[in-house]
């Protein structure tokens, strides 16, 4: 086209009678001429746009702010059938909200993304049996409404104008009947719907063990996700996908109490991403069935207690699939294939399925996609069984009435049970049991012989098998546990220095720190002082000691004691010790029966003799913990007789009542019950003391006080014989 323009002018040059370089420099003077008057336009106009635009964001921005979306009013409708209307008015069309449920405490939760708050009340009490109140609450650019139930029920929403109309109750025939937290999509007559998305909701669910429960359904099921874990952060793409842009948001999940905390939904370089921010140490599950693709977030529990998550019963082989539309009993068979077993596949189970399984246990596997097509298993063996479920319990519910037919025409037969290690009358409370809770049946009968401790029981012979079954269980021997006690009655300048009469001189850490090579303070040269023991030695003795002892042994208890007696500071007043089984109670009783003079009753007049008594006993019931160490229930008294003026002996009574939890072979000390004694002691000459007036000088009266402390040291050790 430009050749044929520069040909025009030529022809028109040489009309004029021009010569060729002639019309070739006025054609380059005509083109620099109108360059320049197009940059000139150019510059023009493009300074012209630039402010035109920089007016019009101006008054769009002003526009966006007039318009930006205000929560004005909220009002409450008490509707037939104890159902509750919420109207959320709104300045303009109302904003799509993310809704949550959860289960306890019930509560429905509604969240508006960039939504102010005009509202000047934050509570509105409601005082109705469905809900407590409602909450309205604001966070940066985000409103909550936050409805308090007294129990989860269906709701249903609505657009009508500027108002958000949400209907709570039994009522409600199109409600949302999910139990769980749930996020959905709603949808006014006239929203508007800016572009097909792919993704038609994503909800979240808070599992019956805790767990986070993500729940992506895709409105095009031929979509595959691919999930990526990056430290706390856990990804899924949906690649060559779209999503509304209303469903762009973020979740805020954290009030679930689940390892998961948000969730942002957003759209990426042609992919739908949906990225979960997870708190803490976690596990997760990712499987897609049909058009639902679905991510489990479970907390790993410290290895420390032992413990895995309640309820979590499967530990198979791990594995991970992705089929496509592909028959159901042909992902059956690679089942009974990767674990070797037979599979029974029922008629009734048919369809095909899309499944996309991530790392997962086989056996957790298998029931998702049981659980995904309402079907239930029965093993028998290395039989597996596969029907709908609901077939499944008919067949039970139908075997189970053929045996109770059988059962109940099925010749009795008796049978002699010996019992060896349990008591036979306790035995035959628990197969009777109570209200139907035996094991007999109903034709049954059961009793005992208490002399042979034998039961004999008519039942049916299934029955007798039972039975004899739970006795292998519970008809064996039961630890023992040795008791051994100390009962000391010390000046309590004994108790000072009970437990510290030895000083420190040389530890071997290759016997173990227990091991003590230790003296007294007489027992060394006269540079060894005070500051160089480990503990203070309390009041020094005239005579020197020296031993090897092992802190853990009752040994050096038992020389601590004895010192004590020699000493004259107190008295071990007795030395029980008893065994007894596992949760049985034991008791040592020892003292005397001091006989009194009591008036007789009636018109008779006269005295009886009757009996206080004094003891000293110990009661005691261990229990045996699956870590190997003792709870012991301790009752111990302790009875003397003091002085009285009357006919009836007065009891000093010392009790102590206690339950501790100690190691085997382990003494503990329990102390703390005081007695005080005030002894008056005269002091004469014969004859000349009992004379009047001058007696006292050939008497001398002594009062002594002594103050005296109860100490208790129990020992428990667990007897293995068997």
């Amino acid at each position: 086209m430009r050749v044929n323009n520069y040909r025009h002018i030529f022809a028109i040059g040489a009309r004029l009678g021009l010569s060729s370089r002639k019309a070739a420099d006025l054609v380059r003077r005509a083109i620099m001429i109108t360059s320049s008057a197009f940059s000139k336009i150019a510059a023009v106009f493009t300074a012209t746009i630039a402010a035109l635009i920089f007016i019009f964001s101006i008054g769009f921005s002003s526009l966006a702010i007039a318009q930006q979306t205000r929560l004005e009013a909220i009002n409450f409708v008490t509707l037939p059938g104890e159902q509750l209307e919420i109207e959320l008015a709104f300045n303009n069309e109302p904003p799509t909200p993310a809704i949550f449920e959860i289960a306890n405490p019930a509560r429905l939760s509604m969240d508006f993304n960039n939504v102010s708050n005009q509202l000047t009340e934050r509570r509105f009490p409601l005082d109705l049996d469905l809900a407590d109140s409602v909450m309205i609450l604001e966070d940066q650019n985000r409103t909550r409404m936050v409805v308090n139930l007294s129990s989860l029920a269906p709701y249903s929403t609505r657009v009508q104008g500027n108002s958000l109309f949400v209907v709570l109750g039994e009522g409600n025939t199109g409600a949302n009947s999910s139990v769980l937290a749930a996020a959905s999509t709603i949808r006014g007559a006239n929203a508007s719907v800016q572009r097909a998305s792919d993704i038609a909701d994503v909800d979240f669910r808070r599992g019956n063990n805790g767990e986070g429960q993500i729940v992506i359904q895709m409105a095009n099921n031929s979509l595959t996700g691919d999930i990526d874990r990056a430290g706390s952060s856990l990804s899924l793409e949906f690649r060559n996908a779209a999503i509304d842009q209303r469903q762009q948001a973020r979740l805020d999940v954290t009030d679930f109490a689940t390892p998961v905390r948000f969730i942002d939904v957003y759209e990426e370089n042609g992919s739908v991403m949906v990225v979960a921010d997870v708190a803490g140490d976690y596990e997760y599950i990712a499987y897609q069935s049909d058009d639902e693709f679905i991510i489990d977030v479970s907390p790993i529990l410290s290895a420390s207690n032992g413990n895995s998550p309640d309820g979590f019963d499967f530990a198979g082989e791990r594995m991970s699939l992705n089929f496509q539309d592909i028959p159901i009993r042909q992902v059956l068979q690679i089942f009974a294939e990767f674990q070797d077993f037979s599979l029974v596949v029922s008629d009734a189970v048919t369809g095909n399925i899309t499944l996309r399984l991530v790392d997962v246990p086989w056996d957790q596997a298998l029931d998702l996609v049981l659980r995904s097509r309402g079907l239930g298993q029965r093993q028998e063996g290395n039989v597996l069984y596969i029907a709908p479920a609901a077939d499944i319990a008919q067949a039970e519910r139908a075997e189970l009435e053929a045996s109770q037919e059988v059962e109940a025409l099925v010749p009795l037969q008796t049978a002699y049970i010996p019992v060896n290690y349990a008591v036979a009358s306790e035995m035959l409370t628990l197969i009777q049991g109570g209200e139907g809770g035996g094991i007999l049946s109903d034709r049954g009968t059961a009793t005992v012989d208490n002399r042979t401790n034998t039961l004999i029981i008519q039942d049916a012979p299934v029955i007798l098998a039972e039975i004899r079954g739970m006795l292998e269980i519970l008809d064996v021997p039961v630890q023992q546990v040795l008791i051994e006690a100390r009962i000391v009655n010390a000046e309590t300048s004994f108790g000072d220095a009970l437990g510290i009469r030895w000083g420190g001189v040389q530890t071997f850490p290759e016997f173990g720190d227990e091991f003590i090579l230790s003296g007294s303070l007489s027992g060394f040269s006269s540079s060894f002082s005070d500051s160089q023991l480990v503990v203070d030695l309390g009041p020094s003795s005239s005579n020197s000691s020296f031993g090897i002892g092992y802190a853990g042994d009752n040994g050096l208890l038992q020389l601590e004691l004895a010192a004590l007696e020699d000493s004259g500071n107190g008295e071990v007043v007795a030395q029980p010790s008893i065994t007894t089984q596992d949760q049985q109670i034991a008791r040592i009783e020892s003292g005397i029966q001091i006989p009194y003079q009591a008036q007789a009753g009636g018109t008779a007049g006269g005295s009886t003799t009757e009996f206080v008594d004094a003891v000293l006993s110990l009661e005691v019931t261990p229990q045996i913990t699956p870590d190997g160490r003792i709870i012991m229930l301790l009752d111990i008294h302790q009875d003397s007789v003091i002085p009285s003026g009357g006919n009836v002996p007065a009891i000093s009574t010392n009790n102590v009542t206690t339950r501790v939890l100690v190691d085997d072979g382990e003494t503990i000390v329990l102390g703390g019950v005081f007695r005080e004694e005030v002894t008056t002691t005269v002091s004469k000459t014969m004859f000349f003391g009992d004379l009047p007036y001058f007696g006292g000088l050939f008497r001398r009266t002594a009062n002594t006080e002594t103050k005296t402390e109860l100490l208790i040291f129990i020992t428990p050790s667990i007897i293995n014989d068997f």
